[in-house]
């Protein structure tokens, strides 16, 4: 089996590299050549995108609303209350569920939703998941040279989440690269919190840690042994990710991908069914939600598929929302709506940022891919190819609260933002290719249905696809025909037609520019504003970001442009890691 390096010498990956890039850069041309040879087609070609954009524009605002409602509705569950009735009593716990199922029974698909989750636990019963909260949650932070201090505030939120604190093992994957001083001092600060019990130990052996194996690896460890849960304290396994390995390359997939092999490994020397195990992705400033794994061992154990599924939370960039500059503020806040957006279309749902995964499922597809920048997207790619198209990315309701981008100054600031969405971009010129040779160019991929194969490629690429070029074609080709049209086709009822649909596209923007703005108020900017003092200006701040928040419209597509066309010429971008403050 070929290495995505050892693809890349071959000229079909490197045109699959490119092929977004190809494709964007041809219908941006001949947009703009219409323009001047065609008004009166071009403006044709823009009406029918623009009555497309209006219906996708309409079915995110109710997508948008669907989530919010959905998200309040769980989070005012008394999680404590119903896994206390887990443990101590199930028919009392079956009474309580279907209690939730009536309160909303007049909001859409609640009640039976609830009802299928009745359903099925009831089916947990006699099993090994009926008691729900002795899942074993393995958080695993993949650093660099954050400060520890932000690495406690993230540790501080899965101690008081209200999970069985037995019942956690969070890893803390350090890159030795930066030197051995360096993550002793951090261990040595984090280790002074009073409410932590700290362990350093790695499995050195790579031919033991690089098992393809590791599902059915037979392995003992007497150090990994030693790991003892104390009581009232989070347990912290601390592990160290080698330098300069052959087959990777610098970045959080490396990083991660050895600190999942350490919790196997873990898992392994201490005879716990990996069955019972679930993996989160979080970064250095990831600050998960109280009920966080209460939420989602409750949707892990329910969801009848969950040994071929991973499961996303929502992400909201409030830890430093009133302090960052208004442009990453707003790429932040869009950035939350947009998976709001996602979080209803369930199959087109994908890993992003911080995620989870079961550990059989790591174990199958042997980790994560170590020589990719973009790791969630490639996991995700990875996963759907190796179950052959049966494989789901499940939406639940716990939140993790990220750090919108920082920099010293303002320029400085936007150069970082501009990276970040770079980086997020990229997930498409390393996922496309990946899934199209997986799934059409390898025996193995022909097993999958062609149905799922094709939407899944399809899916990928054209989500790039707009990503790059809506915004240039609503900011700029969209004014050329009355720009360049002659006086004949400026008067023509065509042209007539193309501004009134803009403006039907632009009155909708403003519904769900109004719809988004009301849902950051409520979800992100309350939310922050309970750990930050805000002052009147905060707030009378926030009536200014909603006004110029459709800018970010026009800067959104540059960035995933630049990738794609760096995918033509085989320019790789470099892991770049997000300041965090």
């Amino acid at each position: 089996m070929s290495t995505i390096s050892q693809d890349r010498q071959t000229k079909t990956y490197r045109f699959l590299e490119g092929l977004i890039g190809y494709f964007s850069i041809l219908v941006l041309i001949i947009l703009t050549i219409l323009a001047v040879v065609n008004p009166i087609l071009l403006a044709i070609i823009l009406i029918v995108y623009s009555f497309l954009m209006v219906l996708k524009t309409s079915l995110h605002g109710i997508y948008t609303i669907y989530t919010y409602k959905a998200l309040r509705r769980w989070e005012k569950v008394d999680w404590e209350k119903l896994f206390q009735l887990f443990s101590k009593d199930k028919p009392a716990a079956k009474d309580y569920i279907q209690k939730l199922s009536q309160k909303y029974k007049n909001a859409l698909d609640w009640e039976q939703l609830l009802k299928t989750d009745l359903k099925n636990y009831e089916l947990l019963e006699n099993t090994k998941f009926a008691d729900i909260e002795s899942v074993i949650q393995a958080p695993v932070f993949a650093v660099y040279n954050e400060s520890s201090d932000i690495i406690v505030k993230s540790l501080k939120g899965i101690y008081n989440s209200g999970y069985r604190l037995e019942n956690i093992y969070v890893f803390i994957s350090q890159e030795a690269r930066i030197g051995e001083e360096f993550n002793s001092k951090i261990r040595h600060e984090i280790s002074q919190e009073d409410w932590v019990n700290i362990y350093n130990i790695s499995e050195k052996n790579l031919d033991i840690v690089y098992n393809q194996e590791h599902f059915d690896l037979d392995y003992e460890n007497s150090e990994f042994s030693k790991i003892k849960n104390k009581e009232g304290k989070l347990t912290i396994v601390f592990t160290q990710h080698p330098g300069d390995l052959v087959g990777e390359i610098k970045g959080k997939s490396s990083n991660e991908d050895w600190g999942g092999r350490q919790i196997s490994l873990f898992v392994k020397a201490n005879k716990i069914d990996p069955e019972k195990v679930i993996l989160t992705s979080l970064d250095a400033d990831s600050r998960v939600s109280k009920n966080f794994f209460r939420m989602l061992a409750f949707r892990y154990c329910l969801s009848p598929n969950k040994l071929q599924a991973g499961f996303q939370p929502l992400p909201v960039y409030s830890n430093n929302y009133f302090t960052a500059n208004l442009f990453p503020r707003l790429v932040a806040a869009n950035t939350t709506i947009w998976y709001m957006i996602q979080s209803s279309l369930l199959d087109e749902l994908t890993f992003f940022a911080n995620y989870c995964v079961p550990l059989v499922v790591l174990q199958k597809i042997d980790f994560w891919n170590r020589e990719v920048i973009a790791e969630d997207s490639l996991l995700y790619a990875k996963c759907l190819t190796k179950f052959h198209g049966e494989f789901l990315v499940i939406p639940f309701y716990g939140t993790f609260e990220g750090n919108a981008v920082d920099g010293d100054d303002y320029i400085e600031t936007l150069i970082n933002q501009y990276k970040q969405l770079q980086r997020w971009a990229w997930g498409g010129i390393e996922g496309f290719p990946y899934k199209f040779k997986k799934f059409f160019l390898e025996p193995e991929g022909k097993k999958t249905d062609l149905r799922k194969r094709v939407k899944s490629t399809i899916l990928e690429f054209l989500n790039h696809f707009y990503w790059s070029t809506s915004p240039i074609i609503f900011s700029v080709i969209v004014f050329l025909p009355q720009i360049i049209g002659d006086q004949k086709f400026k008067e023509s009822t065509i042209q007539l037609n193309l501004w009134l649909f803009s403006q039907y596209f632009a009155w909708l923007s403003f519904i769900f520019l109004a719809i988004s703005t009301y849902i950051t108020f409520q979800h992100t900017a309350i939310r922050a504003s309970k750990t930050f003092q805000t002052k009147w200006y905060h707030w009378l701040l926030l009536i200014l970001q909603a006004a110029v928040s459709p800018l970010i419209f026009v800067f959104w597509g540059p960035p995933a442009l630049d990738v794609q066309i760096r995918g033509i010429f085989g320019k790789y971008l470099g892991y770049w890691v997000t300041p965090k403050k």
